[in-house]
């Protein structure tokens, strides 16, 4: 009986063991790069005679691509604020659309003569596609854009941008160089501790056998 019963405290022991390694195991498996990138465009036109939609400013998000070397990309998550301010003058009506991706906020006003500033402010979050992110270069990730329109009014009209800033955080999350790429579902654990309730009885006849 005692052997059966050190033999019983030993498997079990090492199922622990066997358990706490196995997780210790797919935690080590992942690793990620959060990579910020910082824009201050601006724009300004001191003569607008038309109706036509303006680009204000339209710059490209570009970011570096994953390393291979590291190991294999497994997820691309993308988030990003933008906040700015457009000063626009002269007598009419008019709008104003700072974007990016899936976000946008649009400002408008009716003016008669002076000027007036309206205030901007986007924010989102994107899974990205795989393709792509993994090189050596840069990939550039849309643009941050703000446009300008008038709508009504006597010409010429001005526009001009106050401080204007944008955060784009791309976050690579990978699993390093050199690990498993599979890491143990639940039904691995499951799996080990009924092979031992399994083998539990064979054990104990062969614990009373050699007691």
């Amino acid at each position: 009986m005692n052997a059966f019963l050190s033999l019983r405290n030993t498997v079990a022991r090492g199922a622990v063991v066997i358990a706490f390694a196995l997780c210790a195991c797919a935690a080590a498996r992942a690793d990620n790069i959060v990579q910020p990138v910082t824009l201050t465009p601006s724009g300004s036109n001191d003569n607008v005679t038309n109706g036509n939609t303006f680009t204000v400013f339209s710059v490209p998000v570009d970011f570096i691509q994953f390393d291979s070397t590291l190991g294999t990309l497994t997820s691309a998550t993308l988030s990003w604020l933008g906040t700015g301010s457009l000063t626009v003058g002269g007598n009419f009506e008019g709008q104003a659309i700072m974007s990016y991706r899936s976000s946008s906020d649009n400002e408008g006003w009716n003016i008669y003569g002076g000027n007036t500033t309206v205030d901007f402010s986007i924010s989102g979050v994107d899974s990205l596609s795989l393709a792509g992110l993994t090189g050596s270069g840069t990939v550039t990730e849309g643009y941050f854009d703000e446009t300008f329109k008038n709508t009504a009014g006597d010409f010429p009209d001005t526009y001009a941008t106050g401080a204007t800033s944008g955060t784009f955080t791309l976050t690579y999350d990978y699993t390093p160089a050199g690990e498993p790429s599979v890491v143990p579902e639940l039904s691995s654990f499951t799996y080990i501790f009924t092979t031992l309730l399994l083998v539990t009885p064979g054990l104990r006849r062969w614990a009373k056998k050699n007691s």
